[in-house]
């Protein structure tokens, strides 16, 4: 009787070998539970209150310029044609947003006023106001966008971000020296002009 080449039990020992690795694997996997799904991601929520005074011809921002508040103030203003006035109270938030509001108040000839404090993004806001004014005790705060060695942050470069909002302020006529001072300020520490710096500057278009 002629030998069977070695190759052929080589062979057979390893199909045997790869049958009885794949039992195993399914009996494994047959007895493992399924993941549970991932849980529904709730978005937090808006960490600002936008509220319709009771005549309806003003509305009241409070909190953070937050993501959302663009788009809430336009369903409001749809609903109540009649708001001409745009109230603050913020300490800023997300400058994109506050970019949309200032499309929103042009659009529909809404003045701002402030009768408590407005800085940063806020600052902004009521900057794009048609008519602009402070309470006598009311503070509003600027500063600059500059970072320290003039680091960027992915694509985001803080000096064309700045412009943008400087062209903001010169189309409302603000003056212009008084707008190489916001571009010249650091982001730290917020800066108060008095209010006799704002009405001379253009920044307030009354009393």
């Amino acid at each position: 009787m002629s030998e069977r080449p070695i190759d052929i039990y080589v062979l057979r020992g390893l199909l045997t070998a790869a049958l009885i690795g794949l039992t195993v694997v399914g009996f494994a996997m047959a007895r493992t539970e399924p993941a549970p799904p991932l849980p529904p991601r709730i978005p937090a929520p808006a960490q600002f209150d936008l509220v319709v005074q009771p005549d309806a011809q003003a509305f009241r921002l409070s909190g953070m310029v937050d993501f959302g508040l663009t788009a809430e103030m336009r369903q409001l203003v749809a609903k109540h044609p009649r708001i001409k006035r745009l109230i603050l109270d913020s300490h800023g938030g997300y400058i994109a947003e506050a970019r949309g509001v200032v499309t929103v108040l042009q659009a529909h000839g809404i003045a701002t006023h402030v009768d408590g404090h407005c800085a940063s993004a806020c600052a902004l806001i009521f900057a794009g106001g048609t008519t602009r004014t402070l309470a006598p005790e009311a503070q509003l705060g600027l500063h600059g966008y500059r970072l320290r060695q003039e680091r960027h942050f992915g694509m985001i470069d803080p000096a064309v971000e700045m412009q943008r909002d400087l062209a903001i302020y010169r189309a409302q006529s603000i003056d212009e020296e008084f707008i190489d001072r916001i571009a010249a300020l650091p982001r730290t520490p917020m800066w108060y002009p008095d209010h006799a710096e704002l009405r001379a500057s253009g920044f307030l278009t009354h009393p």
